[in-house]
């Protein structure tokens, strides 16, 4: 049973990094739709301004909360995370909230003294439950465009791959939310496995999305997919080792030299940068929970 200082404080670590990660979802499907599906697209957009909302009551009601070591982690936003939300919205025309980035950089960390009370636990309990609501339409909508896409009703510019990807993710996130509100203090169970098979799906897409002359790229992605699919059929564990946070370690880097070289139009690819800093979090995520 997870008291109330553990649960406040879960939550919005969980919450802080989590929302984020479903509004880029929802901008990185508004982006691969094609016009005749533009209903389709406007429903993303939507979902990206609901998630905005609520990334702006998470970031307030974080203030104080969260972690020093958690809040500097690169979870949340990396050095990159600006340039690559301005650059996606000047190539898409889709609009990104930046301010939001910038009101993170200001979370005041968790002071080890700090005692919540009901009211805070009660703001938190509510956050919570809107996000479930928005997080499980947001599912039921990814869900209908991968059902479609591989009946081929529906043509994207994302791999079917990539949309269950996302659906994965969100069915993931609903998940660890139920568990929260009902105090379990299992909630992580089996979370590291789960990241374990994100790094593999995550190198696979890359490898895909590489320009066919960024031969070097395209290795070394090759060599993650190898790496992480061996571990995966070596161990059903997911527990931490020295190992598993040494290869989360060096996937991070990869996706940080890519996010640069993208910005910096130095790297061939279909990928915009902000999907590879967006990857590049959920790695340094993974190694904040190996290192926790």
């Amino acid at each position: 049973m997870l008291q109330r200082e553990k649960y406040i404080s879960m939550s919005l670590e969980y919450d802080l990094f989590w929302v984020r990660i479903m509004k880029e979802h929802a901008i990185f499907i508004e982006s691969s739709i094609p016009p005749i599906h533009e209903q389709l697209a406007k429903q993303a957009d939507e979902f990206k301004q609901q998630y905005d909302r609520l990334f702006a009551d998470t970031i307030r009601i974080a203030n104080g909360a969260i972690p020093k070591e958690a809040l500097q982690s690169g979870q949340y936003y990396t050095r990159f995370t600006e340039a690559a939300e301005h650059a996606v919205q000047q190539l898409t025309g889709i609009e990104v909230n930046r301010n939001l980035t910038m009101m993170e950089y200001n979370i005041e960390p968790l002071n080890p003294g700090s005692v919540f009370d009901a009211q805070k636990e009660q703001e938190v309990s509510l956050l919570n439950e809107y996000i479930l609501n928005l997080t499980s339409s947001f599912a039921r909508f990814k869900s209908e465009l991968l059902n479609n896409q591989i009946s081929c009703r529906l043509f994207t510019f994302l791999y079917s791959a990539d949309l269950d990807h996302i659906l994965r993710e969100a069915l993931k996130y609903i998940e660890v939310l139920n568990a929260l509100q009902a105090r379990n203090d299992t909630v992580d169970s089996n979370y590291r496995q789960f990241w374990n098979t994100n790094m593999s799906d995550h190198a696979k897409s890359m490898r895909g999305l590489f320009d066919p002359t960024e031969t070097d790229y395209f290795n070394i992605a090759n060599q993650f997919v190898g790496l992480y699919d061996a571990l995966m059929q070596s161990s059903a564990s997911g527990m931490q080792n020295a190992e598993d946070l040494n290869d989360a370690k060096q996937i991070s880097e990869f996706k940080a030299k890519t996010t640069q070289g993208l910005i910096e139009c130095k790297v061939r690819a279909i990928m915009s940068p902000l999907y590879t800093d967006h990857l590049l979090r959920e790695a340094n995520h993974y190694i904040y929970l190996l290192q926790t």
